[in-house]
């Protein structure tokens, strides 16, 4: 997701820039947390929301289908802490999930969980995934 500030180099607003749709911040912003297997990054994401009103989308290629709890390291229930994780088992293994399916199911997730004044969280390490929801070219 991209940003464009509207501010000059002293911090002052710019009114030709605010007026302009290609410098809006009206999409909605997101935290990505990335990295390799077992580096706690679902762990790091679920102390963030003792701080903080937000909710987990699982970014990992394999978390996101049913079964397979171990073998993905899938964050238990009981070690969620209530907190709201989507896309973490609820694929089933007999359907092909690609990134831009991955793509459109977060974007949808993300505008439900900012219109909760939540912040969404991606989590994962599948860079393809987080790629696709990222790049401004990719599946259009």
């Amino acid at each position: 997701m991209e940003s464009y500030s509207c501010r000059d180099p002293n911090g002052i607003p710019n009114p030709k820039e605010e007026e302009n749709p290609k410098f809006s911040n009206s999409k909605p912003k997101v935290v990505v947390i990335m990295g390799a297997t077992g580096s706690g990054k679902s762990r790091l994401a679920i102390d963030l929301a003792s701080q903080f009103p937000i909710e987990i989308i699982n970014a990992d290629s394999m978390q996101v289908y049913e079964g397979l709890d171990v073998l993905t390291n899938k964050v238990p229930i009981h070690d969620q802490k209530g907190v709201p994780h989507h896309l973490l088992g609820t694929i089933s293994p007999m359907v092909e999930f690609t990134a831009k399916d991955f793509r459109d199911s977060a974007i949808s997730l993300i505008n439900a969980i900012t219109s909760r004044n939540h912040l969404p969280v991606i989590v994962g390490g599948t860079n393809y995934y987080i790629q696709a929801l990222v790049s401004r070219f990719l599946f259009r």
